[in-house]
């Protein structure tokens, strides 16, 4: 298996981290390599040599391998993949291209035809192309002229234990991940201001990396300092204390593949206020699980988060909603035993 390093905090090395909790590397014999171990923009030398490392031993492990499973997204992560691909296809071993980047549609879009050839190649010819959802199935099927085999593996989040949150004097709505543009958070630090106006026991908070300093900028000028705070990056339990104390989550995100703070969320117990990009859709149900709205809809945002602020018994019953949603369709156990069953068949010459 190759992708980014299990010490990052990125999405790939998280949904492999949450599988591997759910004791999936009992179950096959897992060769984890890592093709970039840094998060840091630059540093292109050293990643050049993370990447020259992985394909060496890649190339001592092919030999006495079955299945290449290579999670991959757009950028940088597309190019380390294909020599490995190639690799893995002149080694005759199975194939799996398991997609993650949200914004892969936009990167093959905007690609010459050289780059548009590759991808279409490289999904055509893997045994399976694992999707995130129905919805990035149909765009794959929409540009590939070789139809491809796909599977949907969603995304997966840990199980928690979850507060009674009943009867509190604040209410927390919270956004993790990386500040910027594409996971709306200036559209959302404008329609909080109009939240705030309404119900002053409302509170934001904003951990993550990315854009701090205009994010901060941004809330100074907006006055809000009082009510919305950055702390940056939060992980172990200071995230476990910060879901606790959540009441809404939002991400109102102008691309995304199946975000694992939503479902992280929802296995919260917290209803969730999205946008119907990528996967969300299959995840939060609007009216039921939460609410969706337009990309950059500020009005519909506000609108949305101030119901749920307002409204603590239909906060606690889409929150249940949500809960039952996850174990249902995203059950960690069930995904882990999906995957296990596809790398098998492949292994041993059956169809998937």
């Amino acid at each position: 298996m190759l992708g980014l390093g299990l010490g990052t905090t990125t999405g790939i090395a998280t949904v492999v981290k949450n599988w591997i909790s759910a004791g999936y590397a009992e179950r096959v014999e897992l060769n984890y390599i890592s093709t970039n171990d840094s998060q840091v923009p630059g540093q292109k030398l050293r990643k050049l040599y993370q990447c020259l490392r992985a394909y060496t031993k890649l190339l001592f492990a092919l030999p006495r391998t079955d299945v290449v499973h290579i999670h991959m997204a757009m950028y940088g992560s597309f190019w380390r993949k294909q020599i490995p691909f190639h690799l893995a296809r002149l080694f005759r071993c199975k194939t799996i291209v398991h997609l993650h980047g949200s914004e892969f549609k936009q990167f093959y879009a905007d690609g010459g035809w050289l780059r548009r050839k590759l991808i279409r190649t490289m999904f055509g010819r893997a045994s399976t192309a694992m999707m995130l959802s129905e919805q990035w199935r149909d765009w794959l099927h929409s540009i590939c002229t070789r139809e491809p085999t796909v599977e949907i593996v969603y995304n997966t989040a840990k199980r928690r234990e979850n507060p009674d949150r009943s009867g509190r004097s604040e209410v927390t709505i919270t956004l993790m991940g990386r500040l910027g543009k594409r996971k709306g958070t200036y559209d959302l630090i404008d329609a909080f201001e109009k939240v705030v106006a309404q119900h002053p026991h409302a509170r934001l908070v904003l951990p993550g990396d990315g854009e701090i300093d205009e994010v901060k900028a941004l809330i100074a000028e907006r006055g809000l300092e009082a009510v919305v705070e950055v702390p940056g990056w939060v992980s172990g339990e200071a995230q476990d204390a910060l879901w606790n104390r959540t009441d809404v989550y939002t991400l109102p995100s102008y691309n995304e593949g199946l975000p694992g703070s939503v479902l992280e969320a929802m296995s919260a117990g917290l209803p969730c206020v999205s946008t119907p990009v990528g996967g969300i859709p299959e995840a939060v149900l609007d009216g039921e699980t939460g609410y969706l709205v337009v990309p950059g809809d500020v009005d519909g945002l506000a609108e949305a988060l101030a119901k749920l602020v307002a409204d603590e018994a239909l906060r606690l019953q889409m929150g249940a909603a949500g809960q039952a949603l996850l174990e249902q369709k995203f059950d960690i156990d069930k995904i882990v035993d999906q995957v296990v069953a596809l790398q098998e068949g492949l292994a041993f010459g059956k169809d998937s």
